[in-house]
Protein backbone atom coordinates (compact mmCIF):
# COMPACT_ATOMS: atom_id res chain seq x y z
CA UNK A 1 0.00 0.00 0.00
CA UNK A 2 1.17 3.42 -0.80
CA UNK A 3 2.00 5.89 1.97
CA UNK A 4 2.18 9.15 1.74
CA UNK A 5 5.30 10.74 4.78
CA UNK A 6 4.12 13.97 6.17
CA UNK A 7 6.00 16.58 8.49
CA UNK A 8 4.92 18.48 11.97
CA UNK A 9 4.87 21.51 9.97
CA UNK A 10 2.34 19.97 7.34
CA UNK A 11 0.00 19.44 10.68
CA UNK A 12 0.93 22.78 12.02
CA UNK A 13 -0.55 24.67 8.53
CA UNK A 14 -3.19 22.40 7.78
CA UNK A 15 -4.65 23.55 11.41
CA UNK A 16 -3.96 27.29 10.35
CA UNK A 17 -5.52 26.92 7.21
CA UNK A 18 -8.82 25.82 8.82
CA UNK A 19 -8.38 28.04 11.97
CA UNK A 20 -7.75 31.20 9.88
CA UNK A 21 -10.19 30.93 6.83
CA UNK A 22 -12.64 27.78 8.22
CA UNK A 23 -12.25 26.44 5.00
CA UNK A 24 -9.36 26.23 2.81
CA UNK A 25 -8.25 24.14 -0.04
CA UNK A 26 -5.06 23.89 -2.07
CA UNK A 27 -2.01 21.69 -3.63
CA UNK A 28 0.24 19.41 -2.52
CA UNK A 29 3.77 19.25 -3.65
CA UNK A 30 5.62 16.09 -2.82
CA UNK A 31 8.48 13.55 -4.02
CA UNK A 32 8.58 10.16 -5.13
CA UNK A 33 11.02 8.58 -2.55
CA UNK A 34 10.70 4.99 -3.95
CA UNK A 35 7.94 2.84 -5.49
CA UNK A 36 5.62 2.64 -2.11
CA UNK A 37 6.68 6.31 -0.69
CA UNK A 38 5.93 9.26 -1.12
CA UNK A 39 7.67 12.96 0.31
CA UNK A 40 5.32 16.09 0.92
CA UNK A 41 7.18 18.52 0.35
CA UNK A 42 5.60 21.83 0.46
CA UNK A 43 1.05 22.34 1.09
CA UNK A 44 0.12 25.43 -0.42
CA UNK A 45 -3.34 26.87 0.31
CA UNK A 46 -5.22 28.60 -3.44
CA UNK A 47 -5.41 32.28 -2.95
CA UNK A 48 -7.61 32.89 -5.46
CA UNK A 49 -11.07 33.07 -3.74
CA UNK A 50 -9.98 35.59 -1.21
CA UNK A 51 -10.30 38.64 -3.59
CA UNK A 52 -13.78 38.32 -4.09
CA UNK A 53 -14.58 37.31 -0.71
CA UNK A 54 -15.03 40.25 1.59
CA UNK A 55 -14.57 38.14 5.05
CA UNK A 56 -13.90 34.84 3.95
CA UNK A 57 -14.73 33.81 7.89
CA UNK A 58 -18.00 34.29 7.58
CA UNK A 59 -18.56 31.26 4.52
CA UNK A 60 -19.11 28.27 5.39
CA UNK A 61 -17.19 26.85 2.51
CA UNK A 62 -17.64 22.92 1.37
CA UNK A 63 -15.80 21.09 -0.85
CA UNK A 64 -18.50 21.42 -3.45
CA UNK A 65 -17.82 24.93 -3.36
CA UNK A 66 -14.13 25.06 -4.27
CA UNK A 67 -13.49 26.68 -7.35
CA UNK A 68 -12.16 23.67 -10.01
CA UNK A 69 -10.60 26.45 -12.50
CA UNK A 70 -8.46 27.80 -9.82
CA UNK A 71 -7.38 25.00 -8.83
CA UNK A 72 -6.25 23.64 -11.68
CA UNK A 73 -4.44 27.37 -12.32
CA UNK A 74 -2.23 26.37 -9.43
CA UNK A 75 -1.36 23.11 -9.98
CA UNK A 76 0.15 24.15 -13.38
CA UNK A 77 1.83 27.28 -11.93
CA UNK A 78 3.24 25.23 -9.49
CA UNK A 79 4.01 22.60 -11.48
CA UNK A 80 6.52 24.97 -13.66
CA UNK A 81 8.54 25.93 -10.50
CA UNK A 82 9.23 22.73 -9.33
CA UNK A 83 12.59 21.07 -9.44
CA UNK A 84 12.36 17.87 -11.60
CA UNK A 85 12.66 15.90 -8.35
CA UNK A 86 9.23 17.01 -7.34
CA UNK A 87 5.64 17.27 -8.59
CA UNK A 88 2.18 18.09 -7.86
CA UNK A 89 1.08 15.22 -6.33
CA UNK A 90 -2.82 15.89 -4.96
CA UNK A 91 -5.23 18.06 -3.15
CA UNK A 92 -5.84 18.97 -0.38
CA UNK A 93 -8.82 20.64 1.88
CA UNK A 94 -9.13 21.86 5.57
CA UNK A 95 -11.80 22.41 7.44
CA UNK A 96 -13.15 22.79 11.08
CA UNK A 97 -16.01 20.27 9.96
CA UNK A 98 -15.96 17.05 11.30
CA UNK A 99 -17.18 15.97 7.69
CA UNK A 100 -14.58 16.40 5.37
CA UNK A 101 -12.21 13.40 6.99
CA UNK A 102 -15.38 11.05 7.04
CA UNK A 103 -15.28 8.84 4.10
CA UNK A 104 -19.09 7.98 4.16
CA UNK A 105 -19.89 11.65 4.04
CA UNK A 106 -21.57 13.46 0.91
CA UNK A 107 -18.06 15.91 1.47
CA UNK A 108 -15.77 12.46 0.72
CA UNK A 109 -18.30 11.78 -2.40
CA UNK A 110 -17.85 15.72 -3.58
CA UNK A 111 -14.24 15.12 -3.21
CA UNK A 112 -14.15 13.03 -6.47
CA UNK A 113 -15.75 15.36 -8.69
CA UNK A 114 -13.65 18.07 -7.75
CA UNK A 115 -10.55 15.76 -8.92
CA UNK A 116 -12.26 14.57 -11.57
CA UNK A 117 -12.99 18.52 -12.99
CA UNK A 118 -9.36 18.78 -11.95
CA UNK A 119 -7.91 16.62 -14.18
CA UNK A 120 -10.01 17.31 -17.22
CA UNK A 121 -8.93 20.83 -16.93
CA UNK A 122 -4.93 19.99 -16.89
CA UNK A 123 -5.52 17.69 -20.04
CA UNK A 124 -7.72 20.62 -21.97
CA UNK A 125 -5.82 23.63 -20.77
CA UNK A 126 -2.15 22.54 -21.05
CA UNK A 127 -0.85 20.09 -23.75
CA UNK A 128 2.06 19.84 -22.03
CA UNK A 129 0.49 18.20 -18.80
CA UNK A 130 2.15 14.82 -18.37
CA UNK A 131 4.92 15.12 -20.83
CA UNK A 132 7.01 16.90 -18.17
CA UNK A 133 8.99 13.86 -18.14
CA UNK A 134 11.54 11.79 -20.11
CA UNK A 135 10.02 8.52 -19.01
CA UNK A 136 5.82 6.89 -17.52
CA UNK A 137 4.06 10.27 -16.42
CA UNK A 138 2.02 10.29 -13.06
CA UNK A 139 -1.05 8.23 -12.99
CA UNK A 140 -1.70 8.43 -9.31
CA UNK A 141 -2.55 11.33 -6.81
CA UNK A 142 -3.31 12.28 -3.40
CA UNK A 143 -6.22 13.39 -2.07
CA UNK A 144 -5.59 14.49 1.65
CA UNK A 145 -8.68 16.08 4.04
CA UNK A 146 -7.84 17.68 7.22
CA UNK A 147 -10.98 18.63 9.92
CA UNK A 148 -10.01 20.66 13.02
CA UNK A 149 -12.69 19.80 14.77
CA UNK A 150 -11.38 16.37 16.02
CA UNK A 151 -7.56 16.95 14.54
CA UNK A 152 -8.57 14.07 12.06
CA UNK A 153 -6.67 13.12 9.01
CA UNK A 154 -8.34 11.20 5.73
CA UNK A 155 -5.89 10.47 3.33
CA UNK A 156 -6.47 8.66 -0.18
CA UNK A 157 -5.25 7.51 -3.44
CA UNK A 158 -6.90 8.83 -6.64
CA UNK A 159 -6.43 7.11 -9.98
CA UNK A 160 -7.68 8.16 -13.09
CA UNK A 161 -9.68 6.90 -15.56
CA UNK A 162 -13.56 5.47 -15.43
CA UNK A 163 -15.19 8.51 -13.35
CA UNK A 164 -12.08 7.96 -10.76
CA UNK A 165 -11.28 5.62 -8.37
CA UNK A 166 -10.39 6.41 -4.69
CA UNK A 167 -7.83 3.33 -2.69
CA UNK A 168 -7.10 3.40 0.41
CA UNK A 169 -3.43 4.76 1.65
CA UNK A 170 -1.24 5.48 4.60
CA UNK A 171 -0.01 8.89 5.97
CA UNK A 172 2.09 9.24 8.56
CA UNK A 173 3.83 12.45 10.10
CA UNK A 174 6.99 12.02 11.11
CA UNK A 175 9.08 14.13 13.74
CA UNK A 176 12.53 13.38 12.68
CA UNK A 177 13.90 15.89 9.34
CA UNK A 178 13.99 15.03 5.93
CA UNK A 179 17.34 14.55 4.44
CA UNK A 180 17.88 16.28 1.08
CA UNK A 181 20.79 15.94 -0.87
CA UNK A 182 21.69 18.99 -4.33
CA UNK A 183 22.55 18.19 -7.41
CA UNK A 184 23.54 20.79 -9.89
CA UNK A 185 23.73 20.37 -13.65
CA UNK A 186 24.50 22.47 -16.67
CA UNK A 187 22.96 21.68 -20.14
CA UNK A 188 23.96 23.67 -23.25
CA UNK A 189 22.21 23.73 -26.08
CA UNK A 190 23.99 24.15 -29.27
CA UNK A 191 22.06 22.91 -32.32
CA UNK A 192 20.53 24.00 -35.43
CA UNK A 193 17.11 22.23 -36.75
CA UNK A 194 15.69 22.33 -39.79
CA UNK A 195 12.55 23.96 -40.85
CA UNK A 196 10.68 22.01 -43.11
CA UNK A 197 7.41 24.06 -43.44
CA UNK A 198 6.76 24.87 -46.72
CA UNK A 199 4.45 27.84 -46.07
CA UNK A 200 5.25 31.25 -46.54
CA UNK A 201 4.21 32.18 -42.89
CA UNK A 202 6.14 30.06 -39.80
CA UNK A 203 4.11 29.43 -36.75
CA UNK A 204 6.85 30.35 -34.05
CA UNK A 205 5.08 28.03 -31.69
CA UNK A 206 5.44 24.80 -34.10
CA UNK A 207 9.02 25.59 -34.56
CA UNK A 208 9.46 25.16 -30.57
CA UNK A 209 7.23 22.23 -30.00
CA UNK A 210 10.40 20.80 -32.49
CA UNK A 211 12.50 22.23 -30.09
CA UNK A 212 11.18 20.73 -27.30
CA UNK A 213 10.68 16.81 -29.29
CA UNK A 214 14.38 17.08 -30.62
CA UNK A 215 15.73 17.90 -26.61
CA UNK A 216 13.99 15.34 -25.60
CA UNK A 217 15.08 13.05 -27.79
CA UNK A 218 18.85 13.43 -26.56
CA UNK A 219 17.65 13.38 -23.47
CA UNK A 220 16.43 10.32 -23.64
CA UNK A 221 19.77 9.01 -25.57
CA UNK A 222 22.18 10.54 -23.20
CA UNK A 223 24.26 9.82 -20.00
CA UNK A 224 24.53 10.85 -16.55
CA UNK A 225 27.86 11.50 -15.18
CA UNK A 226 28.15 12.35 -11.11
CA UNK A 227 31.17 13.71 -10.13
CA UNK A 228 32.86 12.68 -13.80
CA UNK A 229 32.29 9.41 -13.22
CA UNK A 230 29.88 6.57 -14.41
CA UNK A 231 27.47 5.53 -11.63
CA UNK A 232 25.57 1.79 -11.56
CA UNK A 233 21.85 2.63 -11.47
CA UNK A 234 21.08 -0.13 -9.06
CA UNK A 235 22.29 1.24 -6.07
CA UNK A 236 20.89 4.15 -3.95
CA UNK A 237 22.21 7.42 -3.42
CA UNK A 238 23.14 7.25 -0.06
CA UNK A 239 25.47 4.18 -0.39
CA UNK A 240 26.70 6.27 -3.55
CA UNK A 241 27.80 9.23 -1.08
CA UNK A 242 29.47 6.74 1.11
CA UNK A 243 31.33 4.79 -0.74
CA UNK A 244 32.56 8.51 -2.08
CA UNK A 245 33.26 9.42 1.39
CA UNK A 246 35.23 6.32 1.96
CA UNK A 247 37.49 6.78 -1.18
CA UNK A 248 38.18 10.40 0.12
CA UNK A 249 39.19 9.41 3.80
CA UNK A 250 41.79 6.52 2.28
CA UNK A 251 43.19 9.04 -0.19
CA UNK A 252 43.32 12.07 1.84
CA UNK A 253 46.98 12.38 2.57
CA UNK A 254 48.03 11.93 -1.12
CA UNK A 255 45.10 14.41 -2.41
CA UNK A 256 46.33 16.92 -4.94
CA UNK A 257 46.43 15.71 -8.49
CA UNK A 258 43.00 15.86 -10.72
CA UNK A 259 41.21 13.72 -11.74
CA UNK A 260 40.50 13.25 -16.22
CA UNK A 261 37.22 13.10 -17.60
CA UNK A 262 35.97 9.88 -18.79
CA UNK A 263 37.42 9.39 -22.20
CA UNK A 264 35.68 9.13 -25.72
CA UNK A 265 32.61 10.97 -24.93
CA UNK A 266 31.20 14.66 -25.01
CA UNK A 267 30.36 16.48 -22.31
CA UNK A 268 27.55 19.05 -22.46
CA UNK A 269 29.78 21.28 -19.81
CA UNK A 270 33.33 22.00 -18.91
CA UNK A 271 33.96 21.08 -15.38
CA UNK A 272 36.22 22.05 -12.87
CA UNK A 273 38.90 19.44 -12.90
CA UNK A 274 37.59 17.38 -9.91
CA UNK A 275 38.64 13.91 -8.65
CA UNK A 276 36.94 11.12 -8.94
CA UNK A 277 37.89 9.97 -5.98
CA UNK A 278 36.93 13.10 -3.94
CA UNK A 279 34.80 12.16 -0.90
CA UNK A 280 31.27 13.94 -1.14
CA UNK A 281 29.90 15.86 2.48
CA UNK A 282 27.55 16.52 4.16
CA UNK A 283 25.67 18.98 2.34
CA UNK A 284 27.77 19.43 -0.17
CA UNK A 285 26.21 19.45 -4.00
CA UNK A 286 26.89 16.89 -6.48
CA UNK A 287 27.32 18.17 -9.30
CA UNK A 288 26.29 16.37 -12.77
CA UNK A 289 26.93 16.26 -16.43
CA UNK A 290 24.54 15.05 -18.84
CA UNK A 291 26.56 12.66 -21.85
CA UNK A 292 24.98 13.20 -25.35
CA UNK A 293 25.69 10.63 -28.15
CA UNK A 294 27.67 11.75 -31.15
CA UNK A 295 24.72 12.72 -33.66
CA UNK A 296 24.77 10.09 -36.23
CA UNK A 297 24.81 7.57 -33.42
CA UNK A 298 20.89 8.33 -32.73
CA UNK A 299 19.68 7.24 -36.06
CA UNK A 300 20.33 4.32 -38.12
CA UNK A 301 22.01 5.04 -41.00
CA UNK A 302 19.57 3.90 -43.85
CA UNK A 303 17.55 7.16 -41.80
CA UNK A 304 19.89 9.62 -43.01
CA UNK A 305 18.68 11.81 -46.03
CA UNK A 306 19.39 14.94 -48.34
CA UNK A 307 16.44 17.04 -48.26
CA UNK A 308 15.59 20.63 -48.90
CA UNK A 309 14.18 22.81 -46.26
CA UNK A 310 12.85 26.41 -46.05
CA UNK A 311 14.86 27.82 -43.11
CA UNK A 312 16.91 26.77 -40.06
CA UNK A 313 16.25 26.92 -36.24
CA UNK A 314 19.45 27.69 -34.23
CA UNK A 315 19.43 26.85 -30.46
CA UNK A 316 21.72 28.61 -28.00
CA UNK A 317 22.21 28.96 -24.49
CA UNK A 318 22.33 27.75 -20.59
CA UNK A 319 19.59 25.54 -19.11
CA UNK A 320 20.63 25.55 -14.84
CA UNK A 321 19.66 22.54 -13.23
CA UNK A 322 19.22 21.97 -9.48
CA UNK A 323 17.22 18.54 -8.24
CA UNK A 324 16.80 17.99 -4.14
CA UNK A 325 16.74 13.81 -3.85
CA UNK A 326 15.94 11.59 -1.06
CA UNK A 327 19.04 9.25 0.34
CA UNK A 328 16.65 6.50 -0.94
CA UNK A 329 16.25 7.57 -4.19
CA UNK A 330 17.90 4.96 -6.74
CA UNK A 331 20.79 6.95 -9.12
CA UNK A 332 18.40 5.26 -11.96
CA UNK A 333 15.74 7.80 -10.60
CA UNK A 334 18.38 10.59 -10.07
CA UNK A 335 19.72 10.69 -13.21
CA UNK A 336 15.65 10.57 -14.87
CA UNK A 337 15.18 14.03 -12.41
CA UNK A 338 18.05 15.54 -13.86
CA UNK A 339 16.74 14.73 -17.30
CA UNK A 340 12.90 15.48 -16.24
CA UNK A 341 14.72 19.44 -15.01
CA UNK A 342 16.05 20.16 -18.18
CA UNK A 343 12.73 18.96 -20.34
CA UNK A 344 10.70 20.75 -17.36
CA UNK A 345 12.53 23.91 -17.92
CA UNK A 346 12.65 24.10 -21.36
CA UNK A 347 8.73 23.57 -22.04
CA UNK A 348 7.83 26.26 -18.83
CA UNK A 349 10.02 29.35 -20.61
CA UNK A 350 9.12 28.47 -23.85
CA UNK A 351 5.10 28.30 -22.88
CA UNK A 352 5.90 31.76 -20.70
CA UNK A 353 7.56 32.89 -23.82
CA UNK A 354 4.80 32.07 -26.41
CA UNK A 355 2.09 33.78 -24.19
CA UNK A 356 3.61 36.87 -24.44
CA UNK A 357 3.38 36.56 -27.92
CA UNK A 358 1.36 39.16 -29.99
CA UNK A 359 1.76 37.36 -33.39
CA UNK A 360 2.88 33.65 -33.84
CA UNK A 361 3.48 33.72 -37.67
CA UNK A 362 6.79 35.14 -38.67
CA UNK A 363 7.72 34.99 -42.69
CA UNK A 364 10.09 32.18 -43.62
CA UNK A 365 12.27 34.74 -45.24
CA UNK A 366 12.67 37.01 -41.66
CA UNK A 367 15.62 36.28 -39.54
CA UNK A 368 13.79 36.19 -35.91
CA UNK A 369 15.75 36.41 -32.61
CA UNK A 370 14.07 34.83 -29.23
CA UNK A 371 15.21 35.48 -26.24
CA UNK A 372 12.86 33.05 -23.58
CA UNK A 373 13.33 33.89 -19.74
CA UNK A 374 15.86 32.82 -17.80
CA UNK A 375 15.71 31.09 -14.62
CA UNK A 376 16.67 32.14 -11.13
CA UNK A 377 15.93 30.04 -7.97
CA UNK A 378 14.59 30.87 -4.16
CA UNK A 379 14.41 28.90 -1.05
CA UNK A 380 11.19 27.97 0.76
CA UNK A 381 11.31 30.14 4.20
CA UNK A 382 11.47 27.84 7.11
CA UNK A 383 8.95 28.64 10.35
CA UNK A 384 9.95 27.66 13.50
CA UNK A 385 11.77 24.05 13.56
CA UNK A 386 13.57 22.87 10.22
CA UNK A 387 11.59 20.17 8.43
CA UNK A 388 14.80 19.00 6.58
CA UNK A 389 17.89 18.58 7.11
CA UNK A 390 21.49 18.71 4.61
CA UNK A 391 20.05 20.96 1.69
CA UNK A 392 17.91 23.58 1.31
CA UNK A 393 15.26 22.77 -0.70
CA UNK A 394 14.51 25.38 -3.89
CA UNK A 395 11.95 26.10 -6.37
CA UNK A 396 12.14 28.54 -9.55
CA UNK A 397 10.85 31.07 -11.07
CA UNK A 398 11.30 32.74 -14.80
CA UNK A 399 12.04 36.38 -15.59
CA UNK A 400 12.60 38.23 -18.78
CA UNK A 401 15.17 40.63 -19.17
CA UNK A 402 14.81 43.78 -17.49
CA UNK A 403 11.90 41.94 -14.84
CA UNK A 404 13.07 42.51 -11.40
CA UNK A 405 13.01 39.70 -8.75
CA UNK A 406 10.14 41.31 -6.80
CA UNK A 407 7.93 39.45 -9.95
CA UNK A 408 9.35 36.24 -8.83
CA UNK A 409 8.28 37.08 -4.96
CA UNK A 410 4.39 37.95 -5.85
CA UNK A 411 4.19 34.86 -7.95
CA UNK A 412 5.61 33.50 -4.96
CA UNK A 413 2.70 34.03 -2.46
CA UNK A 414 0.25 33.68 -4.93
CA UNK A 415 1.07 30.23 -5.98
CA UNK A 416 2.92 28.49 -3.31
CA UNK A 417 1.83 31.01 -0.38
CA UNK A 418 4.96 31.93 1.20
CA UNK A 419 6.49 35.24 1.63
CA UNK A 420 10.33 35.37 0.26
CA UNK A 421 12.64 37.79 0.35
CA UNK A 422 13.54 39.54 -2.69
CA UNK A 423 16.81 39.87 -2.05
CA UNK A 424 17.29 35.81 -0.97
CA UNK A 425 16.36 35.33 -4.92
CA UNK A 426 19.85 33.67 -6.60
CA UNK A 427 19.46 35.71 -10.22
CA UNK A 428 23.41 33.89 -10.90
CA UNK A 429 22.26 30.85 -12.14
CA UNK A 430 21.54 31.63 -16.02
CA UNK A 431 23.32 34.68 -16.83
CA UNK A 432 22.17 37.35 -19.72
CA UNK A 433 22.64 36.26 -23.36
CA UNK A 434 25.59 38.25 -25.08
CA UNK A 435 24.16 40.25 -27.35
CA UNK A 436 27.32 40.19 -29.98
CA UNK A 437 26.04 36.54 -30.55
CA UNK A 438 22.99 38.16 -31.79
CA UNK A 439 24.62 40.53 -34.19
CA UNK A 440 27.31 38.34 -35.70
CA UNK A 441 24.44 36.56 -36.83
CA UNK A 442 22.23 40.03 -38.41
CA UNK A 443 26.01 40.68 -39.92
CA UNK A 444 25.88 37.16 -41.92
CA UNK A 445 22.51 37.56 -42.85
CA UNK A 446 21.59 38.96 -46.62
CA UNK A 447 21.14 42.18 -46.13
CA UNK A 448 20.15 43.10 -49.44
CA UNK A 449 16.29 43.78 -48.76
CA UNK A 450 16.27 45.34 -44.83
CA UNK A 451 12.69 44.71 -45.27
CA UNK A 452 12.55 40.63 -44.60
CA UNK A 453 14.73 41.56 -41.20
CA UNK A 454 11.72 41.49 -38.24
CA UNK A 455 12.38 43.21 -35.48
CA UNK A 456 13.90 40.47 -32.72
CA UNK A 457 12.52 39.99 -29.22
CA UNK A 458 15.92 41.72 -28.01
CA UNK A 459 15.92 45.24 -26.92
CA UNK A 460 17.28 48.10 -29.53
CA UNK A 461 18.13 51.31 -27.60
CA UNK A 462 20.44 52.59 -31.04
CA UNK A 463 16.69 53.06 -33.10
CA UNK A 464 14.94 54.15 -29.69
CA UNK A 465 17.32 57.14 -29.67
CA UNK A 466 16.72 57.57 -33.61
CA UNK A 467 13.07 57.31 -33.15
CA UNK A 468 13.44 60.27 -30.68
CA UNK A 469 15.73 62.16 -32.32
CA UNK A 470 13.65 62.64 -35.60
CA UNK A 471 10.37 63.56 -33.73
CA UNK A 472 12.28 66.31 -32.09
CA UNK A 473 13.14 67.52 -35.36
CA UNK A 474 9.65 67.09 -37.16
CA UNK A 475 8.05 68.82 -34.32
CA UNK A 476 10.95 71.82 -35.07
CA UNK A 477 10.07 71.99 -38.77
CA UNK A 478 6.03 72.17 -37.79
CA UNK A 479 6.56 74.88 -35.16
CA UNK A 480 8.69 76.73 -37.83
CA UNK A 481 5.93 76.07 -40.32
CA UNK A 482 3.30 77.39 -38.00
CA UNK A 483 5.30 81.03 -37.09
CA UNK A 484 5.74 81.52 -40.96
CA UNK A 485 2.46 80.66 -41.78
CA UNK A 486 1.17 83.26 -39.12
CA UNK A 487 3.38 86.07 -40.23
CA UNK A 488 2.22 85.36 -43.97
CA UNK A 489 -1.39 85.40 -42.89
CA UNK A 490 -1.26 88.65 -40.45
CA UNK A 491 1.11 90.15 -43.34
CA UNK A 492 3.55 91.26 -40.31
Amino acid sequence: MRTVLLSKSDELYLEKCAQENQFSYGIIVGHQADLTKSIVVHLARNNEEDGELEDINDVRLTIADVNSQALASQWLSASKMCPGSFDVIGIFVSSVRPDVAIEQSSEFKNAKKLFSDVYDLLLKSNSSFGVYTTDIAQTDYVFLSYSLADKKVLCKNYSYGNGGTFSNMEHRFVDKPFEWIQLDSNYYLDDVLPIVDTSRRVNIEDQFQNIIKAVRQNLLASEVFLQNEMVEDTIDLQMYIKKKKTKGDRLKPSAGGTGANTPGSTTQETLPMISSDAGVGAGDSIRASIVLPVKCQLSKPTDIKVREFNGTLRMSGIIATRIFCSPRNSIADVKRFLRDDVLRSLITRIQVYCDGLTDTYVTSEALYISEPPRRVFFSLPSEGTSTSVGAQIQFSEYLFRGEAPTVAVAQAKQVLDVEIDPEAISVEAEGLPDDSNFANANQSHDLADDSRILPSSMPKPELSRSLYMVGIAVALLVLLASVAVHYVITGR
